[in-house]
């Protein structure tokens, strides 16, 4: 299967500046240990693992829960220096199934990947003796485990493999596709127990493959993400001796990508024995020598409301240097680097984000930081539109919403009365912008949209209001057969993406354990969308 480079550029253009006045890094939970996560579940909670098999709860104020949210000390060897409690991921249907899932390294040094609940009669701690096993995979050396979990846009879990250790990867198990090691696994868990392999997975079909594998050549993949406003997946993967590396990979993408190892070490050849072409590889956006940097950590694209700056930037930074960097697209095919400094806290081993999308670090000794911009101005744009939008019936502006913050409307230049949420559905055509706020006297007003609305909006919903959370979606238009349909709730945040790849005239929508309000459904179809709004009671 060949795979061929379609992100960003073959052509890597890299630009440096220094903007380390803009950032602080500040001590947030001090009292942790040997940090390999930090995770919301969606609440005003993050979840903070401790490499010997502990995850420990703060709050957003930095304040520690005494108790243990789960303690599996027992059941995890964290004696080597890369085994241990590696990854969390909630359902995201946490609310309300109670389920999250767990990466980690068992008595005999095999990777496991668990699925546990929170306790049902304390949602502050977790039923330990509630987990299923849903796969172990066994692990030759102690080092290059991987670990990071996620669920991705499509509602599976993704799971990163390193390639089984050593150096050099000797068992050349990263481009072998019957090996799950050295790669990235992609499985669906919805069902009440187990697993099944989605049947779009890229090499369901090939009797020589793990039908479990979605991408391979990965050296050890030491934490990925997904951006959250465009499901984009950013991969820090760690190299050899000589260089490290940061990989994309564009929404939408059906899988079955090479990512190089053991052929190459970021772009350069590393073994090239037995290795197919090499345009049959997908390189690295970017990559940097060792010097004083030895070993990535991969971080997220930044979707916060509080640094204007910092928007739709991805950010990471190296083990050893501790150097805060991020990475954007420039206009001509290549991406600008800027470093912020680092803060004096190197050994970072892990990013993590809150619900609201604002940052956080780990070490590899003591603490989690959180990661703060001195810039004054918060994020106002909407960000769910273009600058010009030409559609039918109504449509959803939307600006990153944030507690500390405050938001108004305004229509053709004129104040809004009583509009200020942080997101708005306009059924009006003309011009808008929304001016956000904070109680320190830092403001933005966000760039002008234009919406010019058709007459019709596209579809039904109903019933509306809704009372057992299923609703019905009817097509008004004659829409082509695929179509995406999105759920968000009242300030913007999608909740739920579903794809239908037929030509049929509606369909019933799930959305049973949602709490009471306002939400939005939105359908997109061949440029166009259209929006509708849904009450439930």
């Amino acid at each position: 299967m060949k795979v061929k480079l379609t992100v960003l550029s073959a052509l890597i253009l890299l630009l440096f500046h220094s903007a380390q006045a803009q950032m602080s890094v500040d001590p947030f939970v001090p009292n942790v240990n040997r940090i390999t996560g930090i995770v919301s579940s969606g609440d005003n909670r993050i979840f903070i693992l401790e490499q010997a098999g502990r995850i420990r709860v703060a709050d957003l104020q930095g304040n520690l829960q005494p108790d243990t949210f789960l303690n599996i000390v027992g059941r995890v060897r964290s004696t080597g220096g890369e085994q241990g409690l590696l990854g969390l991921a909630f359902s995201p249907d946490y609310s309300t199934d109670g389920r999250f899932y767990v990466n980690y390294t068992n008595l005999t040094g095999n990777t496991v990947i668990s699925r546990f609940t929170v306790n049902p009669s304390d949602a502050l701690s977790a039923d330990s003796t509630s987990e299923e096993v849903l796969m172990t995979i066994v692990q030759p050396f102690t080092n290059h485990n991987g670990g990071d979990l996620h669920f991705g846009p499509d509602g599976y879990l993704y799971i990163a493999s390193g390639d089984g250790g050593s150096g050099g990867d000797p068992g050349n198990r990263a481009q072998n596709l019957s090996d799950p090691l050295g790669k990235i696994l992609r499985i669906d868990v919805s069902a009440p127990a187990g697993y099944v392999v989605p049947s779009s997975n890229p090499f369901v079909s090939n009797p020589n493959a793990d039908a479990r594998v979605w991408s391979f050549g990965w050296r050890n993949p030491w934490r990925f993400s997904f951006d959250s406003r465009t499901g984009d997946m950013w991969v820090g993967d760690v190299g050899q001796n000589l260089w490290e590396e940061i990989s994309y990979e564009k929404a939408g993408s059906q899988g079955g990508g090479n990512y190089g190892w053991r052929c190459y070490e970021a772009t350069h050849p590393f073994n090239l024995t037995g290795c197919p072409p090499a345009s049959e590889h997908i390189i690295p956006v970017y990559e940097f020598p060792h010097g004083p940097d030895c070993s990535v950590t991969g971080g997220f694209v930044y979707r916060g409301a509080l640094s204007h700056d910092w928007y739709g930037k991805y950010f990471f930074t190296d083990y050893c240097n501790g150097e805060i960097r991020s990475l954007h697209s420039n206009d001509t095919g290549g991406v600008v680097l800027i470093n912020y400094g680092s803060f004096g806290i190197n050994f970072v081993t892990t990013f993590g984000q809150d619900r609201y999308g604002e940052f956080y670090v780990g070490r590899n000794s003591t603490g989690v930081y959180k990661i703060s911009n001195s810039d004054c101005k918060p994020v106002a744009m909407p960000a769910l539109t273009d600058s010009v939008a030409t559609l039918a019936g109504s449509f959803l502006l939307s600006t990153p919403f944030h507690p500390e913050l405050d938001y108004q409307w305004y229509f053709n230049g004129k104040l809004m009365p009583g509009e200020i949420g942080s997101a708005y559905l306009a059924s009006v055509s003309g011009e808008y912008r929304v001016l956000v706020s904070r109680n320190d006297s830092c403001f933005n007003l966000s760039k002008t949209v234009t919406v010019l609305l058709g007459q019709q909006n596209g579809f039904e919903v109903y019933p509306n209001p809704a009372v057992d959370g299923i609703v019905n979606l009817v097509w008004s238009l004659n829409l082509p057969n695929r179509k995406e349909i999105e759920v968000f709730d009242s300030v913007g945040r999608l909740l739920k993406r579903e794809t239908i790849a037929t030509a049929i005239s509606g369909t019933s929508l799930e959305l049973t354990g949602y709490s009471k309000g306002v939400y939005f459904i939105r359908i997109i179809h061949d440029g166009s969308s259209f929006t509708q709004k849904l009450i439930l009671q």
